[in-house]
């Protein structure tokens, strides 16, 4: 520690010197990169250079932002977006082609289907930038983009019969609506963001509040055409196939659809989930288009007829055989909950007793809850037993057997005489309770008043021996 002293060898500026010099690299560390504060990324000169060339809206080739995103870009190259289109020319006319079912002129295609198929689309004079649906189609010049879907609205919109897409049919779908059926649900919590909204779902992530400002799960969150993952092609999905997309969510302790149909004859017979929940068709004229249907509700009358691996020519007979397994399924389960809650109205009764045995009461009402939660998971499949019938309905036995086997061991375990105790302790309290004598316990006041009197009547009788 350095002093102010009177010495003439301190020179009390070199110390003030000194101390200042200390607070100024301390304060440096707080702030640094290296220290316990405000943390600051250093970026290299050749990165930000890169990025200060790289002027937003500067250029719309798609080739340009392969620079900085090729990973997006290679992907983006293999999609239908990329693809579909095609031009060549003749003698008298340019024509343009959509995929391998449309061909027409150029000048037919910019009146009547450029505004979906191109980028960079004038209405004004039917011009364009590119044929297809490229970078610029979907971002803006600064390369954002809403997580609303309204890019994908724009051209996949119900248009009849011959155009049957999808966004129409999304608006009433469970999708849709998964954050307002989150808010108004009595377990809404950042853990069931991941799946409930498309931002979650995205980045994986349930670091978000579910009163926020984000979106239910859209186009963004299933489709991505930055995706390289897929196997079903023009999809452009965020997994490998159909159904493994919905497992990402269609699982878990309160939902677990996916593990249920699992293993089951569906999906042994290779019945995936778009084969039920999926399939739709229109008809216009002659024509029959097969379509997805992105409300996702199931058609049986239609999904189990569509091919000869699904009931063709046997609809009737397969609706019959859904009926009545839904119907055994739901049957069973509202009769394992109903003897489920009835014994525990028993078990609670005799924990309220004198002497009751609380370890018993405790293995009997854990049991009791584990079956009930057995049967909550299988109804919240909401197939009814569809998506397994015979797994579904196996559970479902193995629980009821439980519940009974405990049953029968709760009153192995309990006395006979239990009962009798309870009813004789019930009477006992009702009468007690009426109120006191005095203050006094009036069965005592009662052996009291009959010793008294006792007491008395021998006094009474010595006096008047003595006195005759």
């Amino acid at each position: 520690m350095v002093y102010y002293t009177d010495s003439p060898k301190i020179n009390r500026r070199v110390v003030a010197g000194y101390y200042l010099f200390l607070c100024l690299v301390g304060f440096a560390v707080l702030l640094g990169p290296t220290g316990a504060g405000i943390p600051i990324t250093i970026i290299g000169t050749d990165g930000r250079d890169q990025h200060e060339l790289a002027t937003p809206g500067s250029s719309m080739d798609p080739d340009d932002c392969a620079t900085c995103h090729a990973n997006e870009y290679n992907n983006w190259t293999g999609t239908a977006h990329a693809t579909h289109m095609g031009s060549f020319s003749n003698a008298t006319n340019d024509y343009i082609t959509i995929g391998d079912h449309w061909e027409g002129t150029e000048a037919f295609f910019n009146s009547t289907c450029a505004e979906c198929h191109v980028s960079g689309y004038n209405a004004i004079d039917d011009s364009y930038d590119a044929l297809g649906v490229n970078c610029f189609a979907c971002h803006d010049s600064t390369g954002s983009i809403d997580y609303n879907g309204t890019n994908c609205e724009n051209c996949h919109e119900a248009s009849g019969p011959t155009h049957p897409h999808q966004t129409g049919a999304y608006t009433n779908s469970a999708h849709a609506n998964s954050l307002t059926d989150l808010r108004t649900s009595s377990h809404a919590g950042s853990s069931c963001m991941h799946c409930m909204s498309t931002e979650g779902f995205i980045h994986m992530d349930d670091d978000f509040d579910p009163a926020g400002a984000f979106n239910p799960i859209g186009c963004p969150a299933c489709h991505s055409v930055h995706s390289d993952w897929s196997e079903d092609g023009p999809g452009m999905i965020r997994a490998v196939n159909t159904t493994q997309l919905c497992a990402i969510c269609h699982v878990g302790t309160h939902h677990d659809t996916y593990n249920i149909w699992y293993g089951g004859s569906h999906h042994l017979a290779g019945v995936e989930c778009i084969d039920c929940h999926g399939f739709d068709y229109a008809v216009a004229g002659d024509n029959t288009t097969y379509f997805l249907n992105h409300t996702f509700d199931v058609k049986p009358d239609l999904a189990c007829g569509q091919s000869d691996e699904c009931h063709l020519g046997m609809e009737e007979w397969a609706l019959n055989q859904l009926e009545m397994k839904q119907d055994a399924f739901v049957a069973l389960a509202e009769e394992i909950v109903e003897e489920a809650e009835a014994l525990l109205a028993i078990v609670e009764a005799y924990n309220a007793t004198d002497g009751a045995d609380h370890e018993l009461v405790a293995e009997i009402v854990e049991i009791i809850e584990d079956v009930e939660a057995i049967v909550h998971l299988q109804e919240n499949d909401k197939s009814d037993g569809f998506h397994d019938s015979a797994g579904m309905m196996e559970i479902l036995n193995e629980a009821y057997a439980e519940l009974l086997e405990a049953k029968a061991y709760f009153y192995e375990n309990t006395p006979a005489e239990t009962v009798t105790v309870t009813e004789t302790v019930t009477v006992t309290e009702t009468v007690t309770v009426g109120g006191t004598l005095f203050g006094f316990d009036p069965n005592l006041v009662l052996m009291g008043g009959a010793v008294g009197g006792i007491v008395i009547g021998l006094i009474l009788g010595i006096l008047v021996g003595r006195r005759n």
